[in-house]
């Protein structure tokens, strides 16, 4: 059973909320639909937030369960998904190089933190 869900008629105009998406999420969920078409075209406005929860919680999460199509985005919306896309699967190099240091009185703490560089 494939469904079709005009967001607008769900959300609103105005998708500004992660959490929002989730709501979306527990209708899609509860339709029991093994496909789903998800309509942007009456959408006049959306967050970078808003969007990126979408694209992880609907396009990625959700589609490993159920086919799920976005259709008739409007065109400053699509940049943003875009935009979203191209940060999704950028590894992330984080080199943590940290030193762990004792103290046993406020002294030594005060020590630390003079050697400290602001």
């Amino acid at each position: 059973m494939k469904t079709v869900v005009d967001i607008t008629t769900l959300l609103a105009q105005d998708l500004k909320s992660r959490y929002a998406v989730k709501d979306l999420l527990l209708y899609i969920e509860n339709t029991g639909a093994d496909a789903v078409v998800i309509d942007f075209s009456n959408v006049k406005f959306a967050t970078r937030s808003f969007i990126d929860e979408y694209y992880n919680v609907i396009m990625k999460e959700l589609s490993a369960k159920i086919e799920v199509d976005t259709i008739n985005v409007p065109e400053d919306i699509q940049m943003i998904f875009d935009s979203v896309a191209k940060t999704q699967n950028k590894t992330k190099d984080i080199k943590l190089d940290a030193t762990v240091v004792k103290c046993e009185t406020f002294a030594d703490l005060k020590k630390v933190f003079t050697t400290f560089i602001l």
